[in-house]
């Protein structure tokens, strides 16, 4: 029986699901992954290694391949040519060669059990998970989209927005609506700015990738545990405040001395509450207070931290009220069902 040894690089497609067998391949080392394409997605079915044969299922049912193989690292493999092997089957003894074709009957049956259960499994993922994780996973797509995305344009690079919630529409497998209503809110929050230039549309001007991936960390937190923890909306404005305090004084190093701060609250807000929103911003640990004595406390904060928090919280609000409204239309449908239910009944 003729056979060759092959030495297949990594990411190398053995065969290719629809392709016509034109034999096996015995792994001798190595890992292999085995796919199905269904209604356009690429399904893993597992890997194979060491005395695994990649096509005899098909060998023996002179059908094409259903399924693709491909290496995930450098592999050797056997490979046998068709015409090599049949007679080899077709000399064999008739017990074995049914034995043989049972087996494979029996893994075909597994392999399409194994299919259906991973398309249920992708559908499940399509319809499920929280607003936030899907901001988390759309701020993920539009920093890798920033890294990648640029174009040089009167010597700046700029990142043109045509099509990128088209692509993230099917990347990621939500409706263009919803994922709209999402980028909108990190627009809007100051996560990103976006422009419109004449010649590409839709740009986002000067692009902060690391503040991107913070907000898709936090959101996927957010995902888990939920808004409860947020401060109240009202803080946001005073958390502002403080932030232009701080613009105006870098050289305090983000510290101010206790005794003058409700004054410096009140001058910037147009306030009279100063000493009770000082003590609201400690309580949510926004503020924090050292010194030995009343005399020489000082109060410190990190604006960049009070900045992340702001745009975050906004973003993660705004998403929210997408969860939120789309429990309300499923409490509204169940309503209108009923409804019906009992016209008919």
């Amino acid at each position: 029986m003729k056979t060759a040894s092959i030495v297949l690089p990594p990411k190398t497609t053995v065969v290719q699901e629809g392709d016509e067998t034109k034999g096996i391949y015995v792994i001798q080392e190595g890992k292999v992954e085995l796919i199905k394409t269904v209604e356009g997605f690429e399904i893993s079915l597992g890997e194979i290694s060491r005395g695994d044969i990649i096509g005899m299922n098909t060998l023996m049912s002179r059908e094409r391949h259903v399924l693709t193989a491909r290496t995930i690292v450098q592999t050797v493999a056997l490979f046998y040519s068709t015409d090599s092997i049949i007679p080899f089957f077709n000399d064999a003894n008739p017990i074995v060669s049914t034995f043989i074709k049972a087996i494979c009957e029996r893994v075909n049956y597994l392999s399409d059990l194994a299919i259906e259960g991973k398309m249920n499994e992708k559908k499940l993922e399509k319809n499920s998970g929280t607003a936030h994780q899907h901001a988390a996973q759309l701020a993920h797509l539009l920093a890798a989209f920033v890294r990648q995305g640029t174009i040089e344009h009167d010597d700046n690079k700029i990142y043109p927005l045509k099509s990128f919630l088209i692509n993230g529409e099917i990347i990621l497998f939500r409706k263009f609506d919803y994922l709209e209503k999402i980028f909108t809110a990190f627009s809007t929050s100051g996560l990103i700015k976006v422009v419109f230039d004449k010649k590409y549309g839709n740009i986002i001007l000067k692009p902060n990738v690391q503040l991107i991936e913070d907000f898709a960390i936090f959101s996927t937190n957010v995902g888990k545990k939920g808004i409860a923890a947020f401060v109240p909306i009202k803080c946001h404005n005073w958390m502002s405040g403080l932030i232009r305090i701080h613009k105006r004084n870098k050289d305090n190093n983000g510290a101010f001395p206790k005794k003058d701060f409700p004054n410096m609250i009140n001058r910037e807000l147009g306030r009279q509450d100063g000493e009770e929103i000082m003590h609201k911003l400690m309580g949510y640990k926004l503020l924090t207070e050292k010194g030995a004595d009343e005399g020489s406390k000082r109060i410190f904060y990190n604006a960049i931290q009070l900045q992340k928090r702001i745009i975050f919280e906004s973003i993660s609000r705004a998403v929210n009220d997408l969860d939120s409204g789309k429990a309300a239309e499923k409490k509204e449908g169940g309503k209108t069902e009923e409804k019906k239910g009992s016209t008919r009944s």
